[in-house]
């Protein structure tokens, strides 16, 4: 049971394969301890991150929601709880805002007010009215016009311009899913981009610092997001995923599309390759008997390979177009349960030429038997427990939080932060 002051944060994930949702809190160290977790299938109400059948994802969270509070051991109001959702898919975009503010102190040191100045002009991005703000980072910070830096106070200058990374999402499905947890009676919720949230649970103090890129492989898209020096540089979506690889092996190989999803899933290719087999027996019936189909696990591999590379490659085209492949200087990370197929940590190497590490939550203590597959899969809704803490603490800095963080940027937003800041007393 929860001590009284601390507050209790519900993550939800409306997923392509999966709809999660979780209780937990940071412990005293840090660790992202869970109280309690559930989880159904989508059945093809989310596809590609994107909710396309309203009522059916209200029904299946809701019976999500009353097994994970069941998990929970005491009641609380939904209408007072901390709620924070993923978001993720191709509504999801991210554009660079600048502001610039004047130095006229007699010193010449820039201060921490001028720096947010500086953040406050620029996120002043005039974008469509179809789009909403949901998060802002720091980027980087120019002296002068020509010096970047990423930690500007104290240094000399008469200028100073903030460069700031903003993400959006399309308002329509924002505030679809808002009215979705009003009908299950929570007031509001907060929207988290999901690179951002796994990289609050996967990724180590050094690599967010060195120039990391953390990839999510997920089922029906992949996004990723480039950090350096604690700074947001790059975020996107790439609109492809582990399903895709799936469906190519199926009508490639002409297999059903589920036994190519189990596949992939169980890393039967790896296994196979392990017992020393160059085939896998598939049984077919045909006039009305069994045969037995011999499929030649280098087909499997030619295929998972060809629809990876493609994707890898678009990551790769992105971060040479804007320029970004210097920052990259630590590895990847990889993430979702995509990065299970065994393959795709190599192949990601050869695309990029950078090492490759596949990456789970860390430090995770608590109720950890509801996770019946392997963390990967679970990273993001794990880190937004991590992540969602970081804002209530409204510490900038705080242990595991990405420089500055300035999350659901629209002052609307912000004062609803700061009222639901108020921690559940249970």
């Amino acid at each position: 049971m929860a001590s009284s002051g601390q507050t209790i944060i519900t993550g939800i994930e409306f997923g392509t394969d999966k709809i999660c949702v979780i209780h937990g809190r940071p412990d005293q160290n840090g660790n992202i301890e869970v109280l309690s977790f559930a989880s159904l299938p989508s059945k093809n109400s989310v596809v590609k991150g994107t909710i396309i059948d309203q009522n059916a994802v209200l029904n299946i969270l809701k019976s999500v929601l009353e097994e994970s509070e069941k998990g929970l051991g005491w009641k609380f109001s939904r209408a007072e709880q901390h709620v924070y959702f993923l978001v993720n898919g191709m509504h999801v975009s991210s554009r660079f805002g600048e502001g610039t503010v004047l130095n006229y102190n007699e010193d010449g040191k820039i201060t921490e007010a001028h720096v947010q100045k500086a953040i406050d002009s620029a996120k002043n991005l005039a974008v469509s009215t179809d789009l909403m703000n949901i998060q802002v980072y720091d980027s980087s910070f120019l002296l002068d016009g020509t010096k970047r830096t990423f930690n500007p106070i104290g240094s000399l200058a008469e200028k100073l311009t903030a460069i700031i990374h903003i993400v959006f999402a399309d308002k329509k499905r924002i505030d679809m899913v808002q009215t979705i947890l009003r009908e299950l009676g929570f007031e509001s919720g907060y929207p988290i981009f999901v690179p951002l949230a796994d990289a609050y649970g996967v990724l180590t103090q050094d690599e967010r610092d060195q120039g990391t890129l953390l990839f999510d492989y997920g089922a029906g898209v992949c996004s990723y997001v480039l950090l350096y020096k604690e700074g947001v540089l790059l975020s996107g979506t790439i609109p492809t995923g582990a399903n895709n690889v799936a469906n190519d092996l199926s009508i490639a190989l002409e297999l059903p599309y589920e036994f190519c999803q189990k596949f992939l899933r169980e890393s039967k290719l790896k296994a196979l390759r392990d017992e020393g087999r160059n085939f896998i027996e598939y049984k077919v019936s045909s006039g009305g008997a069994d045969k037995i189909r011999r499929i030649p696990l280098d087909s499997f591999e030619k295929v998972m390979d060809l629809r990876q590379r493609e994707t890898f490659t678009l990551l790769k085209k992105e971060l040479d177009r804007t320029n970004m492949m210097p920052y990259l200087q630590n590895c990847i990370v990889m993430t979702g349960g995509g990065s299970m197929i065994d393959s795709a940590p190599n192949i990601m190497m050869n695309v990029m030429n950078v090492p490759v590490r596949c990456g789970e939550a860390m430090n995770v203590t608590g109720s950890l038997s509801s996770f019946r597959n392997p963390m990967p899969c679970y990273a993001a809704i794990l880190g937004l427990v991590k992540h969602a803490a970081v804002l209530e603490e409204n510490s900038p800095s705080g242990d595991g939080g990405l420089r500055r963080t300035m999350v659901h940027a629209t002052d609307q937003i912000l004062q609803k932060l700061q009222e639901f800041g108020k921690a559940l007393k249970i």
